[in-house]
C-alpha cells in the first residue's frame, strides 16, 4: 500500500500571495493619501518630493523581496516534489538503514547486515531483546560468516532463542564483534538493519519509509539492492 504524500506547496503559495495582496492594498492606500496631500498642499510651502520618493523606493524594495520569496517557495515546492518521487521509488526495494534495531513480527524473520573488516578472523554476535537480555548468541569464523575475508554480511534470524523457542514480537538489537588472528577486536564492524520497503508515509510534515513495519527516514538509508544480491548468514 502506498500512502498519499502530502504537499506543503499550497501553504507556501498562499503565504506569498497573501503578502503580495497586503502590499498591493497598502500601496493603493499610500497613493490615495499621497494624491490627497498633493491636492491640498500649501502652494507656498509644497511637500518635499524626497519624502514620498523614498517611500516609493521602500515599497519597490518590499515588492522585490516578496517576488524573491515567491521564487524561492516555487523552488522549494519543486524540490519537495522531486524528493517525494525519489522516496516513492524505494517501494518494493530492500534497504539497509542506519540502525541495529529491527522489529520481529510474530512467526516472522528479522534481518540485519554488517560490514566485516578485511583482517577479521572470527565473528561473535548477540541478539538482545528490548530489556537488554541476550536471546541468541554465537561465534564463527569469518569465512563461515559468509563472505570469506571481507564484505557486507546478511544475518537472517528466524526469531527463536538458543533453545529453539519462538521469541515474542518486538524490537531486537544485533551486536557484532570481529576479532583478528590474535584475538584482538577489529574496528569497523558496523551493523545495519535491513528490510523491505512497503510504503511511504507523511507524518507531521516529515516523510518516512515504512520498512518491514518500521518508520525510517530516507536519509538514514545507506544501501538499496535486490534480495538476490545478498549473502545470508543464519543466526
Amino acid at each position: 500500500m502506498v500512502t498519499a504524500v502530502s504537499s506543503t506547496s499550497t501553504t507556501s503559495a498562499s503565504a506569498a500571495s497573501s503578502a503580495s495582496s497586503v502590499l498591493a492594498s497598502d500601496f493603493d492606500t499610500f497613493l490615495q493619501l499621497l494624491t490627497t496631500q498633493l491636492k491640498n498642499q500649501d502652494p507656498t510651502d509644497p511637500m518635499d518630493a524626497n519624502q514620498f520618493t523614498e517611500q516609493l523606493v521602500q515599497f519597490s524594495q518590499v515588492e522585490q523581496q516578496i517576488n524573491m520569496n515567491k521564487n524561492l517557495e516555487t523552488m522549494i515546492a519543486m524540490l519537495q516534489s522531486q524528493q517525494s518521487s525519489a522516496n516513492l521509488s524505494y517501494i518494493g526495494k530492500v534497504v539497509d538503514f542506519d540502525s541495529n534495531e529491527v522489529e520481529l513480527a510474530e512467526g516472522g524473520t528479522a534481518f540485519w547486515s554488517y560490514d566485516l573488516p578485511e583482517d577479521a578472523q572470527t565473528v561473535q554476535y548477540k541478539i538482545l531483546d528490548e530489556d537488554g537480555n541476550v536471546v541468541r548468541s554465537g561465534s564463527m569464523s569469518a569465512e563461515d560468516a559468509g563472505a570469506g575475508t571481507s564484505g557486507r554480511i546478511e544475518v537472517a534470524w528466524d526469531g527463536t532463542d538458543a533453545d529453539g523457542n519462538a521469541c515474542e514480537p518486538g524490537t531486537y538489537t544485533l551486536e557484532v564483534t570481529a576479532k583478528d588472528a590474535s584475538g584482538q577486536v577489529v574496528d569497523g564492524t558496523n551493523v545495519y538493519a535491513r528490510g523491505y520497503v512497503e510504503a511511504v508515509e507523511s507524518i507531521d510534515g516529515e516523510q518516512y519509509l515504512i520498512v518491514s513495519g518500521m518508520k525510517v527516514l530516507p536519509e538514514d538509508v545507506i544501501a538499496v539492492f535486490a534480495m538476490t544480491d545478498t549473502d545470508e548468514s543464519d543466526a
